[in-house]
């Protein structure tokens, strides 16, 4: 009778081993392809701004307007910011100290302000408060920030030989051991 049972049971959990099995397998080629459409979404990004680091021209406060492939540094960080934004000015300092720490022609960071109410006055202000040490350029229409997919401020791109390197939404020690190291390393260098 018992034998009788088992032979009963051994049907039905083949079938939920199967059946786990099955679910499980979906679970797992849904996740996958999530993933990867979150990677070809990223790869489209990273590539759309490569070939803006390779054609657009950005226009300097009170200078002439560049490009960035131009500038000749193997490092090149854009920055978005603006007068109002806490997160921003707080990263603003190490930024300032990321410039002094490489030698001229290592690195070059560009500031895309995004103000838009007195933005000449309100950034002014900031560029003095800080002594900014880098190129800053006015996003006054947006179009950058559009450009370079900015959501929402501080937003930094970081660029290595024209190759997206990282992308950072949200704030950021520049100034940092890790980062600077991470740097330093790439470019070959010793911190």
């Amino acid at each position: 009778m018992q034998s009788e049972k088992r032979l009963k049971i051994i049907p039905l959990l083949i079938f939920l081993i199967t059946f786990s099995g099955f679910l499980a397998g979906q679970i797992l080629f849904s996740n996958f392809k999530l993933i990867a459409g979150q990677s070809t979404l990223e790869n489209s990004k990273a590539s759309k701004l490569e070939s803006l680091f390779k054609n657009l021209e950005i226009p300097i406060k009170n200078k002439a307007p560049i490009k960035l492939k131009d500038l000749g540094s193997k490092i090149v960080i854009v920055n978005f910011w603006a007068s109002w934004c806490h997160p921003c000015l707080e990263e603003i300092p190490s930024l300032i100290n990321l410039k002094k720490a490489f030698k001229p022609g290592e690195i070059e960071i560009i500031g895309i302000n995004e103000d838009t109410e007195d933005q000449d006055s309100n950034a002014a202000k900031i560029i003095s408060k800080y002594k900014i040490n880098f190129d800053i350029a006015y996003d006054t229409d947006g179009k950058l920030a559009n450009e370079f997919f900015v959501s929402n401020i501080p937003h930094t791109v970081v660029f290595y030989k024209g190759k997206v390197r990282e992308v950072i939404q949200g704030q950021k020690d520049f100034s940092s051991i890790e980062f600077l190291e991470g740097l330093k390393k790439t470019i070959g260098g010793n911190i």
